[in-house]
């Protein structure tokens, strides 16, 4: 996880010059008090040119504050020490859906030079907080609020699509469309999702590979209701968000801009690599079901194919209690499919029935966090980790 990162710069040093010869000697009270005005000036000195040094230095920082840690932690990897970085929701006890702010949430972001939110109606209290501080030109969104706007007027399932630039045949002339489809990646006329990123390059050209026959982004919807704003699953996209995010904190620190470029593009690099990794597992044939969307883009890049029902996940991405109905058609389906996915730190009563339904039956379940875990050193080492399940079920498949 995250934590604020400080940068003080060194104080200055008394250095002892060598022992000179003189010819006449001072009475020892004179050369005492002389020797105390010398040291008491350096000393004062010293402690003043060390404050306005630490000061200047602490002026100088760059103040961000993310929503979730997982952004705060990406940020940090790009500033380095050159920024005071700090998350919001940094517990992974914390249900960052329900999250309301604290007045020292409030003070943290009036006082912040740039703000990190996720968008996609995912954590509204920092967004709904830079506007009541004047902040909206400090926010930076991986889901822009126009694109939210036009999500939640489009309820029907009627989604425009989404950024990304996978390979050519997905994104072919849109360097900032991503298509997500809700149902398996071969599924003619599934509702596509937007989940567009904040000010992504066109062309961010990527070079992995699908599966053989297998679209791109297919299974990354959550059904008619909306997409699945939980993008830091979606490994392409954070790719393309780190570098938009150095060009963006680089206008702000311009002295830092070649820094934070060189940062991205090395942590890019590394996320290109695990979404390498992850597209090839050969999960073709695999099903799923969710307690939440939050892992679907992960398993659906990896070939896994989604089965969770649509207005069931509606319902959980609302926060409302499941009809019977849907519980029961969810219960049922917990024993057909080849995974259960399980996000614990959103559980709930009816959560909890569906786990068991699925333990009963024999299916693996396999869990997945909404934020970064206490075990995670970073976002890197996260995903890496949750790569390293998807495998191990794979091989015991």
């Amino acid at each position: 996880m995250s934590t604020p990162s400080s940068h003080t710069s060194p104080t200055g040093q008394i250095r002892q010059g060598s022992p000179r010869k003189h010819r006449g000697l001072l009475p020892l009270a004179a050369l005492g008090a002389a020797a105390t005005l010398v040291l008491t000036s350096c000393g004062n000195q010293t402690e003043e040119t060390s404050a306005a040094s630490d000061t200047a230095d602490a002026d100088a920082q760059l103040s961000v504050v993310a929503s979730i840690d997982v952004y705060a932690d990406l940020a940090a990897r790009i500033t380095g020490d050159t920024a005071e970085v700090k998350a919001i929701v940094d517990n992974p006890a914390v249900d960052p859906h329900s999250y309301e702010a604290s007045p020292q949430d409030r003070l943290s972001i009036e006082q912040a030079d740039a703000l990190i939110a996720n968008g996609g109606g995912y954590d509204p209290f920092l967004s709904t907080l830079a506007d009541s501080a004047d902040k909206d030109e400090a926010l930076i969104q991986v889901l822009s609020e126009s694109e939210d706007e036009e999500e939640h007027d489009e309820e029907d399932g009627d989604d425009s699509e989404t950024t990304e630039d996978q390979d050519a045949e997905e994104h072919a002339g849109e360097g900032d469309s991503h298509d997500d489809e809700a149902d398996d990646h071969d599924s003619a006329g599934s509702p596509e999702e937007d989940h567009s990123e904040h000010g992504a390059e066109e062309n961010h050209d990527e070079d992995v590979e699908n599966q053989e026959g297998e679209d791109d982004h297919a299974g990354h919807g959550h059904g008619e209701e909306g997409e699945n704003e939980h993008v830091w699953y979606d490994l392409a996209l954070m790719s393309e968000f780190v570098t938009d995010l150095a060009d963006h904190l680089g206008d702000l620190s311009p002295e830092n801009a070649e820094l934070y470029s060189e940062n991205a593009e090395s942590l890019a690099e590394e996320i290109d690599a695990l979404n390498e990794r992850n597209r090839g597992l050969d999960a073709s044939g695999m099903t799923f079901m969710t307690t939440e969307p939050v892992s679907a883009y992960l398993l659906s890049d990896a070939g896994f194919k989604d089965e969770t029902d649509a207005d069931f996940l509606a319902a959980i991405e609302h926060g409302d209690d499941v009809a019977p109905r849907l519980l029961q058609d969810a219960l049922e389906s917990a024993e057909d499919v080849d995974v259960m996915v399980y996000n614990e730190q959103t559980e709930t009563n009816q959560s909890q029935q569906i786990r068991q339904a699925a333990e009963d039956a024999g299916v693996p379940v396999v869990e997945f966090s909404e934020t970064l875990p206490e075990d995670a050193e970073d976002y890197l080492d996260w995903m890496d980790t949750n790569i390293d399940q998807l495998e191990e079920l794979l091989n015991t498949r």
